[in-house]
């Protein structure tokens, strides 16, 4: 985390990382990065490659979902929000069904989806050439509160999909990433900066993170929180 951090070329990768990105979130990123120009050498905007088209890369990724979550879920369902536990439920019937069987397609499912990770993880270590880092919003929105969140995922019309979180390709890519503070919208949410980098970078992905955190202030705020702070009504959609 001491390292130098002068000589790091930053990489900037707007697309598809910074699309739909709201006001406030956009100007705390757009700030934090004029920050992060000073302490490194370079800052350019870059490409990495997109993780849209790998269809059965959702099959690797829900079977460790699943293998991480299940001995939790059986233990504790009703602690997830509607929308995973219908995800993880259906994951389960899934694995019951084909329980017992030597090869069944959710097999070979799993067993190509690895190999496509294989390839996408070779394809952008490659990408990191004329740059070691990125730096790129952690999240697109502001947080919603607890009864917008609890509304949603238990709203029965469908919805338009959308991506608010910039951490999944990342997971995807199986690249060392820290989210650090940035700013915070008028209402006081958190907003964060994502820093990642090639595998086996931790140790500058730390290294800028802690140079960044001692040249601003924003991780040193805190909620004014009180133990006798009463707890907000949670109120759900009739």
């Amino acid at each position: 985390m001491k390292q130098p951090v002068s000589g790091i070329r930053l990489g900037i990768p707007r697309a598809p990382f910074f699309d739909q990105v709201d006001e406030e979130t956009m100007k705390a990123v757009e700030a934090a990065i004029a920050v992060l120009s000073k302490l490194t050498k370079t800052t350019v905007e870059c490409h990495l490659p997109g993780t849209a088209g790998f269809d059965n890369i959702g099959a690797s990724l829900g079977a460790e979902r699943l293998a991480y979550h299940l001995e939790l879920f059986r233990k504790n369902a009703q602690r997830y929000s509607l929308g995973v536990r219908q995800n993880l439920d259906t994951a389960i019937k899934n694995m019951n069904d084909t329980a017992g069987q030597p090869c069944s397609e959710k097999v070979i499912d799993y067993v190509t989806a690895q190999w496509r990770l294989i390839s996408v993880r070779k394809n952008v270590d490659a990408a990191f050439t004329n740059f070691d880092l990125v730096a790129l919003p952690t999240m697109r929105i502001t947080p919603r509160t607890i009864n917008d969140s609890l509304n949603r995922e238990e709203e029965p019309k469908p919805r338009e999909p959308e991506t608010i979180s910039n951490c999944t390709p990342f997971n995807i890519f199986g690249l060392p990433a820290i989210s650090i503070p940035c700013g915070f919208s008028k209402d006081g949410l958190p907003i964060g900066l994502m820093i990642a980098g090639p595998r086996f970078s931790e140790g500058k992905v730390l290294a800028l993170a802690n140079a960044y955190e001692k040249v601003t202030e924003w991780h040193t705020r805190r909620p004014s929180l009180k133990p006798d702070m009463g707890v907000p009504a949670v109120i759900r959609k009739s």
